[in-house]
């Protein structure tokens, strides 16, 4: 039983539908990957956990996987408990998917996190802020892809942050963090069976300028960090899975770090990183065929070969340039140029185009709003900076300012 049958699930999708499996997939509506066969296909939201687990229930799967999505993974680890099956813990389940345990937890665990408070109105948001300063970030407790994520410069900036976190948040809980200044960077890892959580790649990152610059831009990997910090960002990643008590499939962790050396845990998520993070990006990276690993976990059998040392991963130089073209002009696309050619070199992993011609772009006030994402690769870091800035002047995107009437 497969959830979330998305663009971004491609890779494991395809690995999935090159066995001899029977596949029951799972997807919010009927844009679902049409590449593989599904044997029965049920059409929910995967936060629609009554009828999923009925859907489980009829179909008795012998293996419940999903990737890359906090509610995807909630509902896998709900029926893969209610069925009795490998998978996430509903424990995992519950802090991977609430910033307010993973802050709890931290803390409580001695782990380096910013000081934060749960807002149950604007006043407490105001209290915190008077108490610790400006600027904060005020979030949704839960949530993805940044939405209702803004920092907030000034007490009259509150009021909207507030309750922009508020209508984002399925809990309705609204979490006031202390801004930390530094360096962001993304740290991917996984929780292998007999050895626990390993580090597998680690990036530093740009951010887009909207949104006063929380949405990220550009994913560079290996991260450009001297050897004792990339070391200290690893070990981070590893340290926060044990604390948090995460024990099964991926980790995709978020964390800044400042000028003095410290590396701050922002958010973690123990499920895949989003836009092919785990399913391209990591196994290139790493040299570690892990969503292999992912699917014999998941059947809870050694189905598949693995390769790869998950205890001396690579580094092989990857990024990946996610688009904003409103960042240059808002209106209607009038031509895209280029795409053949860039699917065409080997050195471009994926690019997946998020607009077409006659779509408006606008400006970007969450991760999904982004308009598409290259991925490449080379051999060494500096070709790989070369490689991209060629292959991004050679995709071009006519946008035509829209008439004001």
């Amino acid at each position: 039983m497969a959830i979330n049958l998305g663009w971004e699930q491609e890779p494991l999708l395809d690995l999935l539908g090159s066995l001899n499996l029977e596949i029951y997939g799972v997807h919010a509506n009927d844009g679902y990957y049409k590449g593989i066969r599904y044997h029965d296909l049920l059409i929910a939201a995967p936060r629609d956990l009554p009828r999923l687990l009925l859907f489980a229930q009829k179909v008795r799967p012998d293996a419940v996987i999903s990737d890359q999505c906090d509610y995807s993974q909630f509902a896998q680890a709900v029926i893969a408990s209610r069925l009795g099956l490998p998978g996430p813990s509903l424990r995992d389940a519950q802090i991977g998917n609430s910033k307010l345990l993973q802050r709890t937890l931290g803390w409580q665990a001695g782990l380096t996190c910013p000081r934060f408070t749960l807002c149950l109105d604007a006043q407490d948001v105001l209290r915190f802020g008077r108490e610790h300063g400006y600027p904060l970030i005020i979030k949704p407790v839960d949530n993805r892809g940044s939405f209702g994520v803004n920092r907030v410069d000034r007490e009259s900036d509150v009021l909207p942050a507030f309750y922009d976190a508020l209508i984002h948040s399925h809990s309705r809980g609204v979490l006031a963090e202390t801004f930390i200044q530094g360096r962001h960077l993304t740290v991917d890892g996984y929780v292998f069976q007999g050895l626990g959580p390993r580090t597998l790649a680690v990036a530093t990152k740009t951010k887009l300028p909207q949104k006063q610059s929380i949405i990220d831009g550009e994913i560079t990997y290996p991260g450009e960090l001297p050897p004792a910090l990339y070391d200290k960002a690893s070990a981070a990643l590893e340290r926060t899975a044990a604390a948090l008590g995460f024990g099964f499939g991926f980790l995709h962790g978020e964390f800044i770090l400042t000028d003095a050396g410290e590396v701050y845990l922002t958010e973690i998520a123990n499920r895949g990183g989003g836009v092919f993070t785990s399913e391209i990006i990591v196994p290139n990276v790493s040299g570690i065929d892990i969503l292999s690993v992912y699917v014999n976990d998941c059947l809870g059998t050694p189905l598949l070969p693995i390769s790869g040392d998950p205890n001396h991963p690579g580094r092989t130089p990857t990024v990946m340039q996610l688009f904003a073209f409103s960042d240059l002009q808002e209106g209607i696309v009038k031509k895209i140029s280029g795409i053949d050619l860039l699917e065409a070199r080997e050195d471009v992993l994926r690019l997946k185009m998020l607009i077409r011609r006659g779509d408006v772009v606008r400006g970007i006030a969450s991760g999904a709003d982004r308009h598409g994402v290259i991925i490449m690769t080379a051999p060494e870091p500096r070709e790989l900076k070369r490689r991209l800035s060629e292959a991004l002047a050679m995709l071009q995107v006519t946008i035509e300012k829209r008439d004001a009437s």
